[in-house]
């Protein structure tokens, strides 16, 4: 059984992992993480997880614009990072940043690219980030629909 969650929602479905990737590198302290699913209904399952290290001061304009939730010191991970611009005191409390879920399901493989397209509202263009890219490339080598949309793309 797989579990995604899609905000508060948790999905479980019977399937097959297709491809994972991450932005995450040895100095990051937020990244995104991608996984695709290929249930055995045949349906796509697009989970995108972005993680954050950092925590916050309840004074830091960040804590009521991401409405984060206090906590107290000792429940942070051992890997926590406080935010540089508002140097929370970790001895009161403490406001993490959550991790954000989003899923996405959907039979059609051309909809999993179209969910990893980013658009450049300035140029118009549409591109894919590095960690999408990778995403499909290692799904495109075991499953023939993302293989059929992502590296064969006919332009109008």
């Amino acid at each position: 059984m797989n579990i995604v969650k899609d905000g508060c929602r948790t999905l479980q479905f019977e399937g097959a992992l297709l491809a994972e990737s991450t932005s995450e590198r040895s100095d990051s302290v937020r990244w995104i993480e991608f996984k695709l699913y290929r249930t055995e209904s045949g349906s796509y399952v697009l989970s995108r997880v972005g993680v954050s290290l950092i925590f916050h001061s309840p004074t830091c304009g960040l804590t009521s614009k991401y409405k984060l939730k206090e906590s107290v010191p000792e429940q942070l991970s051992n890997k926590a990072i406080p935010c540089p611009d508002c140097d929370p005191d970790e001895e009161t409390l403490v406001f993490p940043e959550t991790y954000r879920y989003w899923a996405q399901v959907s039979d059609k493989p051309e909809a999993v690219l179209d969910a990893l397209y980013q658009y450049d509202q300035d140029s118009g263009a549409h591109y894919l980030t590095t960690v999408a890219r990778k995403l499909l490339e290692r799904a495109s080598k075991v499953d023939k629909g993302i293989d059929a949309i992502y590296n064969y793309e006919i332009i109008p």
